[in-house]
């Protein structure tokens, strides 16, 4: 499983999550605390939205380790925003490491990151493809169950560039819901995690989820300073009062510089 960050408030430079913080997005591509395997080595990506008039994020995503790629040094360092996601990818096994499998995916003005795994996907993919609409089937590029599942999301909101806030939450639950349903029809028994992120530019939604009770979902916090809004799969400082753990099988909404946290079903 992976680990990512997502940002909204003042304007700022993405060094201080990405590179600056004690355990900062970087480190924990290195050596996350949280996970039982703590390396996350297999790519990375960075969206983020301009502060100029332009509501289209930018992404630079690649398959080398984050803590090698001089590039992504030099753009945390000089482009600066309001909004930000960013990921560090350990790919499931069987899962190739190519950009086109590398996290944030982008529609438009939609910004989508996974931390976790269908698992069993394979015996649930052309069952939920096959439902696709042409237009989600054709938005797919790489091969990964995040990708599907974000074809999948964008047919529940109709490709909807407006969206509304509730939409966009009423979507997200849709979407968990058809996988689990898919799952179902397959015999799917094991575990999936689910910690899907996903961002307009100015509202986002976050799961944390697992589709059986007894396993604990992926790790998720958040931190709330005015308007300054981070929400973390680890606390990317040293003082735990400083982060508010997400609790399993929630919903979290940011919107309009607040944080909102409700049970997902």
């Amino acid at each position: 499983m992976c680990r990512f960050i997502a940002y909204t408030g003042e304007i700022t430079l993405m060094e201080d999550l990405l590179f600056n913080a004690e355990n900062s997005l970087v480190r924990q591509s290195k050596q996350a605390k949280m996970r039982v395997n703590p390396l996350n080595g297999d790519g990375f990506g960075v969206g983020w939205y301009p502060t100029h008039s332009d509501e289209l994020p930018g992404t630079f995503v690649s398959i080398e380790p984050a803590w090698s790629n001089r590039n992504l040094s030099q753009i945390a360092t000089k482009i600066p925003t309001k909004h930000f996601f960013a990921h560090v990818r350990d790919a499931s096994v069987g899962m190739p490491v190519s950009q086109s499998n590398c996290h944030p995916f982008q529609y438009g003005r939609y910004l989508w990151m996974h931390n976790g795994r269908l698992d069993q996907f394979s015996c649930f993919r052309r069952l939920l493809l096959s439902e696709l609409s042409d237009q989600a089937f054709d938005f797919i590029k790489g091969n990964t169950d995040s990708e599907c599942a974000f074809a999948l999301f964008l047919d529940e909101i109709a490709f909807d560039q407006q969206a509304s806030h509730s939409k966009l939450v009423q979507g997200m639950r849709n979407t968990i819901e058809k996988i689990s349903d898919y799952r179902r029809q397959v015999g799917a028994s094991t575990n999936a995690f689910i910690n899907f992120a996903l961002t307009n530019g100015q509202e986002s939604v976050f799961t944390r989820y697992s589709t059986l009770a007894d396993v604990r979902p992926a790790s998720l916090f958040y931190h709330q300073e005015g308007e300054n809004i981070i929400v973390s799969s680890e606390p990317v400082t040293e003082n735990s009062d400083y982060w508010t753990k997400v609790e399993r099988n929630t919903l979290l909404s940011v919107c309009a510089n607040k944080v909102v946290a409700e049970a997902l079903f």
